[in-house]
């Protein structure tokens, strides 16, 4: 077993021996899928953790010799980023033959009342400008600070209303680039949030005001990585027969 702990966490130290019948005893799920997410109280502390499935035999190989595993990376960004995302707790990485198996990121719990999702699918939302205003600042600060998240999408995006402020939160960072970002990268960073032309229109607006840059160019630039990213999506959908948005 490899593992690392945050050391602001002494607590959650013994978590390590008994993270599978943790993980395995709540009820709480917040995300089942490929990979799972569970809320779980330990120690009197809430926590997030998430469980990473099973690697096929390839990345197995990759994942214990050439590259760091999706938790432990998972970890180290959050360390690295630590005023943008919820408090890292541990990663922890079982292993069988010599090869990584499962594998564990726990953070602490981030109370959010709603994601940026909620505005941009309801045009009734409450303080939807406030909101937009509040999260192109948060975006400019990551991009300031060469933070490229490179799944930005709505469902990563989480935020808690603190009296009059917005406080965000981003998750599922274990892609990430650090980086100058070019002009490109700032404008390309919008298109995974799926939203209307008028709203990223609004929050592009926004962006190029703290940015000092011409506002109908950027407006221009993130239209176009909007829809491409759209067609793009809707495509594979069609290809799936599934259903496509606009």
């Amino acid at each position: 077993m490899k593992y690392q702990v945050n050391p602001k966490f002494p607590e959650c130290s013994t978590l390590l021996a008994v993270i599978e019948t943790e993980f395995d005893r709540s009820d709480c799920i917040l995300q089942e899928g490929r990979n799972t997410i569970k809320k779980i109280q330990y120690k009197d502390t809430e926590l997030v953790v998430k469980s990473f499935k099973k690697p096929h035999f390839i990345n197995r190989i990759m994942y214990s010799f050439l590259r760091e595993s999706k938790a432990r990376r998972s970890y180290q960004y959050s360390l690295k980023i630590c005023n943008f995302v919820p408090q890292a707790v541990a990663f922890i990485e079982r292993h069988e033959s010599g090869l990584i198996a499962n594998s564990y990121f726990v953070c602490e719990f981030f109370d959010y009342d709603f994601t940026i999702r909620e505005p941009l699918t309801d045009s009734h939302y409450p303080d939807r400008e406030a909101i937009y205003k509040a999260f192109a600042t948060f975006t400019y600060e990551l991009h300031q600070q060469g933070i490229l998240h490179r799944d930005y999408s709505p469902g990563n995006i989480l935020i808690k209303r603190v009296d009059s402020r917005y406080i965000f939160k981003i998750v599922d960072i274990n892609r990430m680039d650090f980086k100058a970002l070019s002009f490109a990268d700032r404008m390309r960073n919008f298109a995974m949030l799926w939203a209307s032309d008028i709203d990223l229109d609004f929050i592009i607006r926004e962006y190029a005001n703290l940015a000092g840059l011409e506002p109908s160019k950027c407006q221009q630039s993130a239209q176009f990585y909007n829809h491409k990213n759209k067609r793009l999506k809707n495509f594979k959908k069609r290809l799936k027969g599934k259903p496509v948005n606009d």
